[in-house]
């Protein structure tokens, strides 16, 4: 929680030039989970649509729903993976 905090601050903190390139810092990390999660064949139908979204807002210079954006992505293949491990071992129990 402390962390969270802390973090939240930080990430207010930053100038707007900064956070610039912390929305495109998002964007690039965004990008990369959902080539993650190509790879293992479980890519969520709107990565796609939501990184669009992400390109826009900050192209708008709304950074922060920018970061927030990229970030549903990162977290959307974060368990796009669990799901591909999962799905290793799904079948019947009987």
């Amino acid at each position: 929680m402390k962390f969270k905090f802390l973090l939240a601050s930080l990430v207010l903190g930053l100038s707007s030039t900064a956070m610039a390139g912390g929305a495109q810092d998002a964007i690039d990390a965004a990008k990369k989970a959902q080539k993650e999660a190509a790879a293992v064949g479980m890519e969520w139908r709107d990565m796609g649509k939501t990184i669009k979204k992400a390109e826009e807002a900050a192209k708008d210079g709304k950074e922060k729903k920018a970061i927030k954006l990229a970030n549903i992505v990162v977290m959307q293949s974060k368990e796009s993976l669990k799901q591909a491990e999962l799905a290793k071992t799904a079948g019947p129990r009987f």
